[in-house]
């Protein structure tokens, strides 16, 4: 594994191309990163919307369209951080797999410890989208709702590559992911 592609620099279309080649990278982990992605860049859509209509108020409800704007703001700048985050996780999976395809010693809790991360921003996506779907403009909810079903199957997917890794570490380096691995499937009831 010479060449990690850059997963952002791709079209669509090459994305696909490359993660349907026989190949290591991108494979399930840069997957899951990558519909954890979807899911922000989706909801960062939805943030805009919601501040253009924010910016539309009646101008009698100043002080109610400047929260709504602030708070929109805020929301918009959390789900672009997000977005960057799943990015670059999506990356780190690859760097992880190129570290234990080449026996680096750190290899196989890299290729435990990215999808874990991919799982915790997944579920801060999830809790973003959560937060402001009641102040939402309804005719982009939908939208909306959509994000957060692509980030709750993110998060199950990562936790399923840190499940399948499990095997690859050592006992005690094992149970501390298992104990993760808990955690963050407890959060979702």
């Amino acid at each position: 594994m010479n060449d990690i592609p850059v997963l952002k620099d791709y079209q669509i279309a090459s994305y696909f191309q490359e993660l349907s080649a026989d190949s290591l990278y991108p494979s399930a982990g840069s997957s899951a990163a990558m519909t954890a992605a979807h899911a922000a860049a989706l909801f960062t859509m939805v943030c805009r919307v919601n501040l253009r209509v924010a910016g539309e108020g009646p101008s009698s409800a100043k002080e109610e369209t400047s929260e709504g704007k602030t708070f929109w703001q805020e929301t918009l700048h959390t789900a672009s951080l997000l977005l960057e985050r799943a990015l670059s996780l999506a990356q780190d999976d690859g760097f992880a797999i190129k570290d234990f395809v080449e026996g680096n010693p750190a290899g196989p809790g890299k290729a435990t410890a990215v999808p874990l991360q991919i799982a915790r921003c997944a579920r801060k996506i999830i809790a973003l989208i959560t937060e402001a779907m009641p102040q939402s403009y309804p005719p982009v909810q939908a939208d909306a709702e959509c994000s957060r079903c692509l980030a709750q199957g993110s998060k199950k997917a990562a936790l399923a590559v840190a499940r399948h890794n499990l095997p690859l570490l050592s006992p005690a380096e094992r149970q501390h992911c298992v104990n993760q691995i808990a955690e963050l499937e407890q959060q979702e009831k």
